[in-house]
């Protein structure tokens, strides 16, 4: 028997802030059709309070993000189903948070230490989780925003025949470091020292790269690699990790900067989400790109 007063919504929001258990959590309100994300920095006990304004701002069209603010000993890794978390679980790398983010789809964060570590160490640790378990490896970062739990999920590609969204699940909270936690961090170094190589190969390349003039027009090119990966991806194509792919074979080939800017105004999918912010993407895609500091 359910008890009067009942608040499923709390009792998920509560267990899964003591188990991630930092000390100040980043929440991100984000309003797909606008394209607005509201940034709030509160501890457990502003966000319990705040838990009827944001299922108001969930109902207004708003996605319920959360992370802990800072690299706090929490790894994050997305998009796996429950076969694979039962394998994680059996080789000693049992998440201490479970999230049913979309039905059947699973995201969340494991306890690798009880002490803060450093952030490209806790991003390379999640890259090594992404391509040992085929996670989502675009979300494989330490900054990256799971979901917080109770709240809908309002992306168009969920909405149910009769109009409603599936709700975001908690589906487990133990809030324990992970047996092998150790062999992760390991893995994590090990990850951070071949992806330290490689850069340093890719700034070699870019200093001594040349211009190559005679190249079939960077947009027909563009073009011809997006209708190929299109056929190779169909709905599934992520069109910012098409983007990427492009840009960094054109690189590789010899377009000039101009070009491939020119080219991705032209014709990058992405640029249709981001009406109001596509010269930002264009310009962020480049500058990662190429290596430059921004």
């Amino acid at each position: 028997m359910v008890r009067k007063n009942f608040d499923r919504t709390m009792v998920a929001i509560q267990r899964q802030l003591k188990a991630m258990n930092a000390s100040i959590y980043e929440l991100g309100l984000f309003h797909r059709e606008n394209d607005q994300m509201l940034p709030r920095f509160w501890n457990a006990q502003e966000i319990i309070k705040s838990v009827s304004w944001l299922k108001s701002m969930n109902f207004k069209g708003y996605e319920i993000f959360i992370r802990p603010q800072g690299s706090q000993g929490l790894v994050f890794f997305d998009d796996l189903n429950l076969g694979t978390i039962e394998k994680m679980k059996k080789e000693g790398y049992a998440p201490a948070v479970i999230i049913e983010s979309s039905p059947m789809n699973y995201h969340g964060w494991i306890k690798v230490s009880n002490d803060p570590i450093p952030e490209d160490l806790a991003t390379a640790v999640c890259k090594s989780i992404a391509q040992r378990y085929s996670g989502d490896k675009d979300s494989a970062d330490w900054r990256h925003y799971g979901r917080l739990a109770g709240f809908t999920n309002r992306k168009p590609k969920y909405i149910q025949a009769n109009g409603n969204q599936p709700f975001v699940l908690l589906s487990s909270a133990n809030g324990k470091l992970a047996e092998k936690s150790g062999e992760l961090i390991s893995h994590g170094l090990e990850f951070l020292e071949v992806e330290n190589i490689k850069k340093l190969e890719r700034q070699a390349f870019l200093k001594n790269r040349v211009v190559n003039e005679n190249l079939k027009d960077a947009c027909d090119y563009y073009q011809s690699e997006l209708y190929g990966l299109e056929a190779r991806y169909g709905n599934a194509l992520d069109c910012s990790r098409a983007d990427w792919m492009i840009v960094n074979k054109m690189i590789y080939l010899g377009y000039s900067e101009f070009s491939i800017r020119d080219a991705m105004e032209m014709c990058s999918p992405a640029l249709e989400s981001r009406s109001k912010h596509g010269d930002n993407y264009i310009e962020t895609t480049l500058i990662n790109a190429f290596g430059k500091k921004s």
